[in-house]
């Protein structure tokens, strides 16, 4: 699904290689995080691509419910992403990307149909999460907009300085949403904090248009509408682990499974899904 192309002719068959200049990568010999073309190449490396490649991205997480207090363990979730991302003219990089999930049983890892909630004490039918193709823009200052705003989701965020200890390279990433539904009471809220970990012997080999990123994750959301909660106080919160830029091999076993026997079509060519979306360029 997903090879990383050799180094020197990716640079020259996307025409990334005058994206940045060499200096990024020289200067004192160590990695340029402070200027924004070299936040930008570092940032893009690490979270998305250079190249317009497939991207393969994972996360799993175990979710608690929080009511004062009081964290109560519920579920996990095991979440795959696929991406692709060019360069504009005007220096910013269009990413075009789906996500499917599945919330897993805690005890046995598997994907769920029924889940009793146990602030309700009801059977739940749970769904698949994610979302469908969509299209962002990163700007040269990393901000993150939508090409067509959404009536009614407003969006924060933001990339903390990066951090740099011998061959480590961390950043945090940051967001904030909001959005209100027909019908809901209050706004669907979802906060996540992800901080990116690669190396930056990676990050500086020399053609170099992507590296892995391990990755730490936890977010903060409003309680999701399947779990039937109403207007009942509390939220839900989820922590975990991913890896950007992965290797398919390393899709977590739950996520695989449930997926090759729902949704095949989606380990057979995640390119062709985004397709559409990606060749439409607009």
């Amino acid at each position: 699904m997903i090879g990383r192309r050799e180094a020197l002719a990716g640079l020259l068959a996307t025409g990334a290689a005058g994206a940045f200049p060499a200096r990024l990568l020289a200067a004192d010999g160590g990695l340029d995080v402070t200027s924004p073309e070299g936040r930008q190449r570092t940032f893009m490396m690490m979270r998305c691509a250079l190249d317009e490649e497939l991207t393969t991205n994972w996360v799993q997480a175990s979710y608690f419910g929080v009511v004062g207090d009081e964290m109560t363990p519920l579920f996990g979730v095991s979440s795959a992403v696929f991406s692709r991302t060019r360069r504009l003219d005007d220096g910013t990089y269009r990413s075009v990307s789906f996500e499917l999930a599945w919330f897993t049983d805690p005890v046995t890892g598997k994907a769920m149909d029924r889940f009793r909630n146990p602030y309700t004490n009801q059977d739940c039918q749970v769904p698949s999460g994610g979302f469908q193709p969509s299209a962002s823009i990163f700007g040269r200052d990393l901000s993150f907009t939508l090409p067509k705003p959404i009536p009614g989701l407003t969006i924060e965020h933001h990339v903390l300085p990066f951090v740099v200890r011998g061959d480590d390279v961390w950043v945090s990433e940051q967001m904030r949403s909001e959005s209100l539904f027909p019908g809901a009471s209050r706004p669907f809220r979802y906060s996540d904090n992800s901080v990116l970990h690669a190396r930056k012997s990676d990050l500086m080999k020399p053609g170099a248009t992507r590296a892995t990123s391990e990755v730490s994750y936890t977010n903060v959301v409003s309680w999701r509408p399947w779990l039937g909660m109403g207007d009942r106080p509390g939220h839900l919160t989820a922590s975990g682990f991913g890896r950007q830029n992965a290797h398919p091999d390393s899709l977590p076993p739950a996520w695989l499974e449930a997926t090759a026997a729902r949704k095949p079509e989606v380990l057979k060519d995640p390119a062709a899904i985004l397709a559409p979306l990606w060749d439409a360029k607009g």
